[in-house]
């Protein structure tokens, strides 16, 4: 009897977590707002995350290689990042792993405009091909030429980092290596017919923007994390089956974007979330052959110097 009413003593001074007590968390995005970031706008904005008992403070980013070190360092909760930066970085021992991979495929491409057709590699041959030396898209054509057997000699190379888009309007290039949804549609947006070739089509197989998360997490409150993800995919969900509802929340939340660049994209970046994977086994799902097919081409760009076990890497779990 003194026992019982002891541990009834202990529990009424014990501090009383809230009811609705929700956990806040920052998630950084993989570059500056736009609306392939839209269905994240829609899981905070729809409720998605407060369902959960999630607050989300969402902070554009400056890249996926900053993504996954503040992510590896704790600065931030969870990151959103290309799957490829989240194996170098384990590789070299960040302790980061991806719960769901939202683009199932690159975006990487050779864009160019209609007034200048470009049906195959070799059509590259006597012209201006723009490239983008700081980042990885840049080691992907260096992959994707050696696959083709492409002799890039024949090829006018002219570094335009960040400036590809105003190269080809400004008629400097005749082509650029881009993701399709960044600089070719901003070309279609401001008024210049585009095309493209995709490198998943020219042989480079890799996945591109996943969720990631610190293992300290997974392992401390692997609650959160399970939440965390159901919330965030519940958004992605829904903004396919609802597009024109998602583009215009994200345009609500961001009323300073190009609307017309918006309307473009969104699309396009939700038809990548799709793959014979997901279909069977549902958004965000990934596969130990896909991530070592990536890994495969990582090495081939010296991009990683050995294998690693990509089980480690990333986990379908808190799909479930």
């Amino acid at each position: 009897m003194h026992i019982v009413l002891w541990l009834f003593v202990v529990m009424l001074l014990l501090p009383a977590r809230p009811a609705d007590a929700v956990d806040t968390v920052s998630l950084r995005l993989d570059w500056v707002i736009g609306s392939e970031h839209a269905p994240i706008f829609v899981a905070r904005d729809k409720g998605f995350f407060k369902e959960e008992g999630i607050e989300v403070n969402l902070l554009a980013g400056e890249g996926s290689t900053v993504v996954v070190k503040l992510v590896g360092n704790k600065s931030n909760d969870f990151g959103y990042a290309t799957a490829d930066q989240v194996l170098m970085a384990h590789a070299k021992g960040l302790p980061i792993r991806t719960t769901a991979v939202v683009l199932q495929n690159t975006p990487s491409c050779i864009i160019f405009p209609k007034s200048k057709p470009i049906t195959k590699l070799e059509d590259l041959y006597g012209k201006r091909l723009g490239t983008q030396i700081k980042s990885v898209v840049d080691k992907q054509w260096e992959a994707v030429a050696r696959m083709n057997k492409i002799d890039r000699s024949k090829i006018t190379e002219i570094p335009s980092d960040r400036a590809v888009a105003q190269g080809i309007i400004a008629g400097t290039l005749d082509a650029a290596v881009a993701f399709f949804f960044n600089d070719g549609l901003l070309l279609e947006a401001r008024g210049t017919p585009t095309s493209w070739l995709m490198f998943s089509d020219l042989g480079l197989k890799s996945y591109s923007t996943s969720l990631t998360v610190h293992e300290d997490t997974m392992k401390q409150n692997p609650a959160l994390v399970r939440r965390f993800t159901k919330a965030f995919m519940k958004g992605w969900t829904y903004s396919k089956q609802h597009p024109d509802e998602a583009l215009a929340l994200f345009l609500k939340a961001n009323p300073s974007v190009d609307p017309v660049y918006a309307k473009l994209k969104l699309p396009a970046v939700l038809g990548l979330t799709e793959s014979e994977d997901t279909k069977k086994n549902g958004l965000g799902y990934s596969t130990k052959a896909g991530w070592e097919a990536m890994q495969r081409a990582l090495i081939d760009m010296k991009l990683m110097d050995a294998p690693i076990d990509v089980m480690k890497v990333f986990t379908n779990e808190y799909l479930k």
